[in-house]
């Protein structure tokens, strides 16, 4: 049985997992006012719209957070962690449940800032980052974390480091902030 419950979870996993990602990605191009007509932002947007658009009228936009993208998130949020559960994965209390789903999200929006960080890193070397409109969106996704990074340490040598000092923020941010929130959710 173990072996069914592993191979459930992951499904679980890599399904919602996914899901949420994708309502990440939507609420992360729309606060960086991506272009509507880049072909990343138009598979976002008609993948997330049968959710998104019933919902966005009680849940409106604070400022430049889609705050229904992230409700949706939350909510997928809960569903895995009640299916894990259910599977014999972590239980929790009332209170942790809801921090337990944040934790997922943030978790989940980490990794993603930081596989698109490394994602541009690499195709810097190969393309024009604003000539193709695939990299266009990368470019919106990750200047506003690195932009402030290149005035502390400017490019040296033609090697741009904010990149790496990014990704590695992230990293400890995960491992400092997230974990330790998890950790706390399991207790509550």
């Amino acid at each position: 049985m173990p072996y069914l419950a592993n191979a459930a979870a992951f499904l679980i996993q890599t399904v919602f997992d996914f899901l949420i990602g994708v309502f990440v990605v939507r609420a992360m191009l729309i606060a960086v006012n991506a272009s509507f007509h880049d072909p990343i932002c138009q598979f976002v947007y008609k993948l997330t719209n049968p959710a998104i658009a019933p919902i966005r009228g009680f849940l409106p936009r604070m400022g430049k957070i889609e705050t229904a993208s992230l409700a949706v998130a939350l909510v997928l949020a809960l569903i895995e962690l009640g299916l894990l559960s259910g599977l014999g994965g972590p239980h929790y209390a009332v209170p942790g449940w809801l921090l337990a789903a944040i934790v997922a999200v943030a978790s989940i929006a980490v990794w993603i800032v930081f596989w698109v960080l490394l994602i541009r890193a690499l195709l810097s070397f190969f393309t024009d980052e604003r000539g193709h409109p695939n990299t266009r969106v990368l470019v919106q996704l990750t200047e506003p974390l690195v932009r402030p990074l290149r005035r502390l340490v400017p490019p040296l040598a033609g090697l741009d480091f904010s990149f790496w000092i990014a990704s590695i923020a992230l990293i400890l941010a995960r491992l400092l902030v997230i974990v330790p929130l998890a950790d706390l959710a399991m207790r509550m």
